[in-house]
């Protein structure tokens, strides 16, 4: 497990209310998660922590869910929550500005 802090946000099919305690409590025992936030009806659950990404998705294969990464930053500014809106505005931007980091990468 990696040390430095990271902030993941995951994609999970079929989420249900009941999910809303059952990840957490799944996903905070894992060690160095500090934080678990579960969105039902958009499918998003953010994690705060030094879990990794194989860590995080074999718990919730453990429960039966299915996940993808949808973003996934580590560092000092990474877990940082005023950096990450809760709002699926604020998502649809941090995926934008990952898509035009990635660009700019490809093309420098």
């Amino acid at each position: 497990m990696e040390s430095e802090r990271a902030h993941i946000v995951l994609r999970v099919l079929h989420l249900t209310q009941e999910d809303r305690q059952t990840l957490p409590r799944a996903l905070m025992n894992l060690e160095g998660v500090c934080n678990v936030t579960v969105d039902v009806v958009s499918g998003v659950v953010r994690v705060d922590g030094a879990a990794t990404d194989v860590e995080l998705m074999r718990a919730l294969r453990a429960l039966g869910k299915e996940a993808v990464v949808v973003t996934h930053t580590r560092g000092p500014y990474g877990a940082s929550p005023r950096a990450h809106s809760s709002s699926s505005a604020g998502l649809r931007a941090q995926l934008f500005l990952k898509l035009l980091r990635k660009n700019m990468n490809c093309c420098s």
